[in-house]
């Protein structure tokens, strides 16, 4: 096998124009179904990069100011933890649209979690893998029309659970949600049975967001700190056993008190410097949320 390394300097950018026609030349002889498959595929991938540089770099940035300042090292860490976290999930997001409803089986009281903005159920794959592992189930994953307003997604999320109920022969269900599934579990609870033993919101923005740009949907703009429904969300009092969970240093909900429920008869547990979607994929945070999904109390470390 013959090496660049090993290649006299004025006859390297010879070698590489060579090789470059000779991959050209094999492209141009594939079949024309073939080379528009590639075609999506690079082009799929290039939105994937740009997109993922653009709201980690933006995401990142916005967040500083409401946020303890920290070395650059925690910065690059964490933003290294969402990227591997959106590696892991996101090229898979589609088929968790596509197929099934269940992340788990189980003979206990059903689990539903509720995914955030722009996201689906494939978010909650790994607090599932340990629910699973401590018998916590049947485990259901909520998808809903993320772009409508959380008072309407809270009479989907109302319909699915009484499917839940009537399936499994039970009365109640307990919920876990991520960022904005946490404001639409929060609506649902004012309805008059709503059959929510108990809650567990992740990076949910209860007092709203600070970000002041454009927002796909009518969330957008219930999450907003200035809107109606967060308005009258902050005048709620917690009607079932309630945790919060939140970081510190989360690059799309901050200040971190913008997630606190200990004024409303919540119970709040801080982890540090976990970001929006690696939350999610914290040892620490499942094992609070199984912890408290089983005792139904505060948890023993919270903060």
């Amino acid at each position: 096998m013959l090496y660049l390394s090993r290649i006299e300097p004025h006859n390297a950018v010879r070698y590489t124009r060579e090789h470059v026609f000779f991959w050209l030349n094999r492209l141009a002889a594939l079949p024309r179904t073939t080379l528009l498959v590639l075609a999506i595929i690079v082009l799929v991938a290039v939105i994937f990069a740009v997109s993922t540089f653009l709201y980690l770099s933006v995401s990142f940035w916005i967040m500083r100011p409401h946020t303890e300042t920290r070395a650059l090292r925690n910065v690059i860490r964490d933003a290294w933890r969402e990227f591997i976290v959106i590696l892991r999930t996101q090229p898979f997001f589609v088929f968790y649209y596509l197929f099934g409803r269940t992340l788990g089986e189980g003979k206990g009281r059903p689990v539903v979690f509720v995914h955030g903005y722009f996201q689906n159920r494939i978010d909650f794959v790994f607090l599932a893998k340990q629910m699973r592992k401590e018998g916590i189930g049947p485990l259901y994953g909520f998808n809903y029309p993320w772009f409508m307003s959380v008072r309407a997604n809270a009479k989907r999320l109302h319909a699915f659970i009484e499917e839940v109920c009537r399936e499994r022969g039970c009365e109640q269900v307990d919920l876990v949600c991520h960022s904005l599934g946490g404001l639409v579990a929060v609506e649902l609870l004012q309805s008059p049975e709503p059959r929510v033993h108990a809650c567990v919101t992740i990076a949910s923005p209860h007092a709203g967001i600070a970000y002041r740009g454009p927002i796909v949907g009518k969330s957008g703009r219930d999450l907003r700190a200035n809107s109606k429904l967060v308005a009258a969300h902050s005048a709620l009092k917690m009607s079932v056993p309630f945790l919060s969970i939140y970081s510190s240093h989360d690059n799309v909900v901050h200040p971190p008190k913008a997630s606190s429920l200990a004024e409303r008869g919540g119970t709040d547990f801080v982890v540090g410097e976990m970001p929006h979607l690696a939350i999610l994929f914290s040892p620490e945070v499942s094992r609070e949320t199984i912890r408290f999904l089983k005792s139904d109390s505060e948890p023993a470390t919270a903060q």
